[in-house]
């Protein structure tokens, strides 16, 4: 085997340009900064002791819902269908299992909408409750 075709010329470094060894050091700290923020930040996380619960569709809303389905004769599938949604949100809708989101509000309108109805019973965010207990 010969080694004639590979390059074994000699590279050199020369020393590198004050402002860049500036430069860099200052970045380093930046990031060391901020390694610090996120650890206390994830500190601050793991001791808060307050819950939040997972706000899910009312079950009173969910039972409207069914009620003008059934009251317009009309099954999930047509529903789902005339409002241009997939079945399974329709569903889950109805069994309360659905999480609500920036469109909750929308589908609900345009539900009601199609039923020639309007709920009474509206989504309601969750407040945050607190696990520890004060005793004196």
């Amino acid at each position: 085997m010969s080694s004639e075709h590979q390059d074994w010329t000699p590279v050199v470094l020369k020393g590198k340009n004050p402002t860049n060894a500036k430069q860099t050091s200052y970045k380093i700290e930046d990031r060391m900064s901020g390694a610090r923020e996120q650890a206390i930040r994830m500190a601050k996380l793991e001791n808060e002791s307050d819950v939040v619960k997972t706000p899910f569709i009312p079950h009173a809303l969910s039972q409207e819902i069914i009620k003008a389905r059934v009251a317009a004769n009309m099954t999930q599938k047509e529903l789902a269908q005339k409002i241009n949604v997939q079945q399974a949100l329709i569903t889950s809708y109805e069994n309360g299992k659905a999480i609500p989101d920036s469109q909750t509000n929308q589908i609900l309108q345009k539900i009601a909408k199609t039923l020639n109805t309007k709920f009474t019973n509206k989504i309601v965010k969750p407040e945050k409750s607190s696990t520890t207990t004060n005793s004196s």
